[in-house]
């Protein structure tokens, strides 16, 4: 009964052991997570620094499409929301400090905060948009400027 139990024993220690586990005992490599940065930033596309809103917050992830000669109208965002293009081109336009940039996908966008801008799709290829808030439960994370 001892030589039974110390054989296996031994034979456990060494199905364990990968160098002298046979082939089929060895469990296969997983290859592991794989991370990529896309963008980051310290400030918003007009040079503000982002600071978030204090106390609860309300997270918000939204996608947007805008169709080839579409048009986001003059808004602006009372906190910092990021943008990431899936697709397409669009040219963006500060109305405060009359500043224009392009973005086209792949790119990482922080909107200016309580600055008047509108955007404008670029080229024959529709906009997709992923937007990120961060607001103060039910606060309003756009607003939008009349006509």
């Amino acid at each position: 009964m001892v030589s039974a139990m110390r054989f296996l024993l031994l034979a456990a220690a060494l199905l364990a052991t990968p160098a002298l586990a046979p082939a089929w005992a060895q469990a296969p490599a997983r290859p592991g997570p794989v991370t990529t940065l896309i963008g980051a930033a310290q400030a918003t596309s007009s040079g503000q620094p982002v600071l978030l809103p204090q106390g609860p917050v309300q997270v918000t992830l939204s996608e947007t499409t805008l169709a080839p000669g579409g048009a986001l109208p003059a808004h602006k965002h009372p906190y910092p929301r990021y943008a990431y293009l899936l697709a397409g081109r669009l040219q963006v336009t500060n109305l405060d400090t009359g500043k224009t940039f392009d973005a086209k996908a792949g790119e990482l966008v922080l909107d200016p905060v309580d600055q008047w801008h509108e955007a404008k799709v670029m080229g024959d290829e529709a906009v997709r948009l992923l937007t990120f808030d961060q607001t103060p439960p039910g606060a309003a994370a756009i607003i939008r400027r009349e006509p």
